[in-house]
């Protein structure tokens, strides 16, 4: 078995080249190692590095290897052959892109000129200034920053040819149509959140329908307002609106204190009424219980019940007395000279007659 060497080789291929490939033979022969580094170079320049936040796509003679998520190389080393063979188009999947809209704002004209313009004249320039029209035909100015990545890299990569673009178009056209449907009181108060919640949504679907690739992460809205020639005007009308909903708040939070708390009071005034008054019944009928059974001892006995009355209303006074005399029966009807001695509270001694 006979072994052939590189320079029998070359040796065959000039005969077979002839006269034509004699001087390229040679100029291998000069240059084989450098022609080998090169080839490897060569080779080696298909191999490619995919980032972490990164995916990958390859083509081959300008079509896609590959079909749905199969096309779709995930980050790591991926080998290729050399150009003009395979071309890998390296997508940024998991990076988040920021765009600023001021489309709709009195600041999107990046003169200064033009801005000094806008903000000191004292109307609207609709073809130098931004702004949009709300559902009762109020304008309001709206800057905001739309975060937004990568969502499908297939679409990303053939379907659109400017993704940040249509990005724009549709938050822009969302926005538009969203305020339109919406009052001023309500964008400029309580309902920024579904302002944003509603954009995001319907610029997304909006995004889907047209196989964009773009995925909408987040919408912040920079600035919110009303034209700078009439800001004093909406401030004083939301001061006035804040206030009078504070003040109805109060006074709802009042009356809810105070309502309940007559309603208590009033129960319990009717219930002490009542007790008072079934107290005041009993008693009452128990006073006249109480003469009813002396009226009839005294039409049994008027002499000994008059007696008896008499000595309880004399111990009554005398047990506030402070000095009592005791005197012998007068001959007549009448106790001429008695004397009761009754202290007072304030220390004086008065003396009644009887």
């Amino acid at each position: 078995m006979s072994t052939r060497t590189p320079a029998t080789v070359v040796q065959e291929l000039a005969a077979l080249l002839g006269p034509v490939g004699t001087g390229a033979v040679r100029a291998v022969e000069r240059l084989h190692w450098w022609l080998i580094i090169l080839l490897v170079a060569y080779a080696g320049s298909g191999v490619t590095v995919v980032n972490p936040d990164e995916v990958a796509v390859m083509y081959r003679f300008g079509a896609l290897v590959g079909e749905g998520a199969g096309a779709v190389h995930p980050p790591g080393l991926l080998i290729a052959l050399p150009r003009p063979f395979d071309r890998v188009q390296r997508i940024p999947s998991a990076r988040v892109f920021e765009t600023e809209l001021r489309d709709l704002h009195y600041t999107q004209s990046d003169s200064k000129v033009n801005r000094y313009l806008v903000t000191n004249r004292a109307t609207l320039d609709p073809e130098r200034t931004g702004y949009v029209l709300t559902g009762d035909q109020n304008i309001v100015h709206i800057a905001m920053v739309a975060r937004w990545q990568v969502g499908d890299p297939i679409a990303w990569v053939q379907e659109v040819e400017d993704p940040e673009a249509l990005l724009r178009l549709a938050v822009l056209q969302s926005m538009v149509q969203t305020l339109g449907g919406l009052s001023v009181d309500t964008v400029l108060s309580d309902g920024r959140q579904d302002l944003v919640d509603t954009v995001t949504r319907r610029a997304q679907s909006w995004l889907d329908d047209r196989a964009a690739g773009v995925s909408l992460v987040s919408l912040e809205l920079l600035d919110l307002g009303p034209p700078q020639q009439v800001q004093e005007a909406f401030r004083e009308v939301q001061t006035a609106a804040i206030e009078s909903e504070t003040r109805l708040r109060s006074a709802q939070e009042y009356r809810e204190v105070q309502v309940p708390k007559a309603r208590s009071d009033r129960r319990r005034a009717v219930q002490t009424a009542e007790a008072e008054a079934l107290e005041g019944v009993q008693q009452a009928r128990s006073e006249a219980s109480a003469f009813e059974v002396l009226v009839a001892e005294y039409r049994r006995e008027p002499i000994v019940v008059r007696q008896r009355l008499y000595r309880e209303g004399i111990e009554a006074v005398l047990e506030q007395a402070g000095k009592v005399d005791f005197l012998p029966p007068p001959t007549g009807q009448r106790y001429n000279g008695t004397r009761l001695t009754i202290p007072t509270d304030a220390g004086r001694v008065p003396e009644r007659q009887r």
